[in-house]
């Protein structure tokens, strides 16, 4: 590892030991508790977590070596407290670290959480930089870091916070915030968000919330503020939201219940999208997921219609070039997607997974067998790969390195490298 002392590469090493097995081995019954004393407590919660990648690429003129391996760790410690029934805090700190970083962002894509660098709404940086090289890069930042006030019905979230809607498995396009990648290993933390969030309890099941999200520096251009209504309807969730998203007019809504008494569950979200300066477009998605009875498999399946993607290889470029990666996150490129998975519990401790994604106009896939094991009641593994199929794209050499105007794509899923990752976690709970 280039740029990396032997005695730096043998110190981090040790921590990452050391940390796994403090984690490990702490208490289970009160290692988080720190006091109780009725509606006033204070709890203390920590994560340990190690992802190694290993990426294969097809060939790329200017790449030196076709296989990447990076690693990835995380330390987070997590305080809850809370004075009184009224006030209420959440403050999550993380030290979070690269060993060789790769040389294309295309490694990364839907594999780690979104951090600081490209969070979409963060009104300033809580993150320093602790030493950067070309090899190593060590990061500690603060992803949570809110006040909650309540009265009445009511209940004021004000700061950095985690934001989870819509009701979709691999996407959810009405989930504004930050929302998880399809292939995304780890789903336990949602990036926080810097936003005012009022919540107002009409019912037993009705709820509703404003969040007025805060980009950099109170950009409106890069602000956000959309209210949302959630009721419980003939046995379905249902939501409606409307707002506005930086530039974007936004309206549209999502449901969740059962078929009846089949046992397969239905889901679904739509999203209209009026556009500044450019065309208005609609986001679709429906799902089905069913779970055998017993220890039966579980089986999932989504249809989403981006309204934005392509409709042919062709549009990919275009699409890319005017794509709502950095504004909206949206991490696709095709207008038909489908996406597959089943789970079944092989042991008690052992899980195996298998999704597959379909860019139905390419078309073009990419395949992701996992198998996630339970080392103990507060430790687990994680071990799988994607495996792209379809077309790789071409290059063209310009000065300056790689980048994704450097490439022709001639497929979504090609696109990706063939990705082998391993992840452990450890938890102080």
């Amino acid at each position: 590892m280039r740029g990396i002392s032997r005695s730096r590469q043998c110190r981090l090493l040790l921590v990452t030991l050391l940390g796994g097995v403090l984690l490990l081995y702490a208490p289970q019954s009160s290692a988080r508790q720190l006091y109780d004393s009725g509606s006033t407590y204070a709890d203390l919660g920590a994560t340990f977590k190690n992802l190694f990648l290993g990426n294969r690429y097809y060939e790329i003129p200017f790449l030196d070596d076709r296989t990447q391996v990076t690693d990835y760790m995380r330390a987070r410690l997590m305080l809850d407290l809370r004075a009184s029934e009224a006030f209420a805090l959440e403050v999550h700190y993380q030290h979070w670290a690269f060993i060789n970083p790769p040389q294309t962002s295309l490694a990364l894509v839907g594999f780690l959480p979104v951090t600081d660098t490209v969070s979409l709404y963060r009104y300033t940086r809580l993150a320093w930089d602790i030493e950067e090289t070309d090899d190593f890069l060590w990061v500690q930042e603060f992803d949570r870091l809110a006040l909650t006030v309540s009265a009445w019905k009511l209940d004021f979230i004000f700061g950095r916070q985690a934001i989870t809607w819509g009701t979709g498995r691999f996407w959810q396009p009405t989930d504004l915030f930050s929302s998880f990648g399809p292939l995304q290993v780890d789903r336990e933390f949602k990036a926080g968000n810097d936003a005012a969030r009022l919540l107002l309890a009409l019912g037993d099941f009705t709820q509703a919330e404003f969040v007025w999200a805060f980009g950099r520096d109170a950009d409106p251009d890069r602000s956000a503020g959309v209210g949302k209504f959630k009721t419980l309807f003939k046995d379905y969730d249902i939501s409606l939201l409307g707002g506005w998203v930086q530039t974007d007019i936004v309206g549209g809504g999502d449901f969740a219940g059962d078929l009846g008494s089949t046992g397969i569950g239905i889901h679904g979200e739509v999203m209209f999208n009026h556009v500044k300066d450019s065309s208005d477009y609609l986001d679709f998605l429906v799902g089905l997921d069913y779970r055998f009875p017993g220890k039966g498999p579980y089986l999932l399946g989504e249809y989403y219609y981006y309204g934005a993607g392509a409709t042919n290889a062709e549009g990919l470029n275009q699409v890319l070039s005017n794509n709502r990666i950095l504004s909206r996150g949206t991490l696709l490129l095709g207008r038909h997607n489908l996406g597959l998975g089943a789970s079944y519990e092989l042991l008690p401790i052992l899980m195996g997974m298998f999704n597959v994604l379909v860019n139905l106009t390419d078309p073009s896939a990419i395949l992701n067998p996992v198998l996630e094991y339970s080392i103990a009641d507060n430790a687990a593994a994680t071990v799988g790969c994607t495996i792209p199929l379809g077309e790789a794209p071409t290059f063209v050499l310009s000065p300056g390195g790689l980048a994704l105007s450097d490439a022709r794509l001639n497929s979504e899923y090609g696109t990706y490298p063939f990705t082998f990752f391993i992840e452990v976690r450890f938890y102080l709970q």
